[in-house]
């Protein structure tokens, strides 16, 4: 590893003092690399020679695929035959067209190296991802949008009280038209900036280019429902506001239980649970922490999971929060990264019940390179293993409970919340087995 790479990966912290990697690593996004790796002459000889008119989009290629290829963690891959991708790809690139075109084919190269926190994302999406780690406010309308169906989008997730879902939005709704226009031909439907895995279905969001844009879409509530138009209205906030809004007391069956959504594993994140904890949700009987979304900072997982280990203690809590009732975590498929270490631990730890879907088996440290055209690539740096040694990555945490997520036309509902509510009264009835192990 080059000095300059120790930098970044063993930088300072805060205060200046140095932490141990793990402490450091962003899972889902880790830093900004300030300089390209050495190029390999085989992959990077026909940028040289490369006079025609697409020359920037083949510059962007062949920066794309040498910082890749020259990653700490790529390095250390012997399955990957790199000349073998930039002779097949390397055309492809040349016929798109710049901006959005050539994105999709380099996503769909980056995709077979079979890796995660692999992706190339556009500058909006990076910028945005950035401020969200920094738990800063964006542009957004706040509905993630999955590919639910072949050519047909559906809404996946809304930021609670966000503007999709003031707007009257559901789980499960189809997206017919924005503006008039079918989704995954409007200019306003981009990539969200997910892994582009083998076997995963696409996920979108709306672009918002500034607070206050306003959006026609035309939603489908059943299979064979009627076509609605609403407007909504892009607002700047950003997943950690969305989580601090999600805090709510759910009654159910007569008992009050607590709700909290992570959004991303943010700066703050921490201390909003322990807010919550403090305060609205204090008196609660049980609690749901729901951790679909991102990844984040793993230097904040033992914050996150303090107030559920000093339930294990005698005597305060460090911090004075210890949360000693009933607790279940939603996870699915989608939860990866910094929260995927945090489910292990709550699972190995037996902290609390995991309901839902297997995670998404992305947990690598990565890294973002700015390239040529405005692009920025995502990358994955190291292996990132969990306390006993193992690495989660292409493997997830399984849930204690396997429950499936909303698919198409679900009416708003939500299984995975669902099923944590019951069981969580099951436990406060006296009708499960006692609090712990879970």
């Amino acid at each position: 590893m080059t000095d300059g790479w120790r930098a970044v990966l063993f930088g300072a912290t805060r205060g200046g003092r140095r932490r141990r990697l793990f402490a450091l690593l962003l899972l889902g996004a880790l830093f900004t690399a300030v300089a390209p790796a050495a190029v390999t002459p085989s992959v990077a000889a026909p940028l040289a020679a490369s006079v025609a008119p697409s020359d920037a989009t083949l510059k962007t290629f062949d920066a794309c695929l040498r910082s890749l290829r020259n990653t700490p963690y790529m390095r250390t891959r012997d399955d990957i035959d790199w000349e073998a991708l930039a002779r097949e790809w390397r055309p492809r690139a040349d016929a798109a067209a710049p901006g959005a075109e050539l994105r999709a084919v380099l996503n769909e190269m980056v995709a077979e190296v079979g890796a995660s926190h692999a992706a190339v994302l556009s500058a909006p999406i990076y910028r945005s991802m950035m401020n969200e780690l920094a738990g800063k406010p964006s542009p957004t309308f706040g509905v993630l949008l999955e590919e639910m169906v072949a050519g047909r989008l559906f809404v996946r997730a809304l930021f609670e009280k966000g503007p999709g879902e003031r707007a009257g939005l559901r789980i499960g709704d189809e997206l017919v038209a924005v503006d008039g226009t079918a989704p995954l031909a409007s200019d306003d439907v981009v990539d969200a900036g997910y892994d582009p895995g083998e076997g995963s279905s696409r996920l979108f969001t709306l672009r918002a280019g500034a607070a206050g844009q306003s959006l026609a879409l035309t939603l489908r509530a059943e299979a064979r429902g009627e076509l609605a138009t609403v407007p909504v209205v892009s607002e700047a906030t950003s997943g950690l506001e969305a989580g601090r809004r999600s805090i709510r007391i759910v009654r159910h069956a007569g008992r009050r239980i607590g709700v909290i959504h992570l959004w991303m594993v943010a700066r703050g994140s921490a201390e909003l649970l322990a807010e919550a904890l403090r305060g609205p949700l204090a008196n609660c009987e049980a609690l749901v922490v729901d951790l679909r979304g991102r990844g984040g900072f793993a230097d904040e997982i033992p914050g996150l999971l303090e107030p559920f280990r000093a339930a294990k203690l005698r005597g305060p809590a460090r911090g004075g929060v210890a949360w000693r009732k009933p607790v279940a975590f939603l996870i699915d498929d989608r939860t990866r990264s910094a929260k995927e270490i945090l489910a292990w631990h709550v699972r190995e730890e037996r902290l609390g019940l995991l309901i839902g879907e297997r995670t998404e088996g992305a947990v690598l440290g990565a890294g973002f390179f700015p390239l040529p055209g405005g692009h920025y690539l995502e990358a994955p740096m190291m292996e990132v293993p969990v306390g006993d040694g193992t690495s989660l990555e292409g493997v997830g945490v399984h849930p204690t409970e396997a429950v499936e997520r909303a698919g198409p036309f679900a009416r708003g509902r939500d299984p995975l919340q669902e099923r944590a509510l019951l069981r969580l009264v099951e436990r406060l009835r006296g009708t499960a087995l006692p609090r712990g192990p879970y």
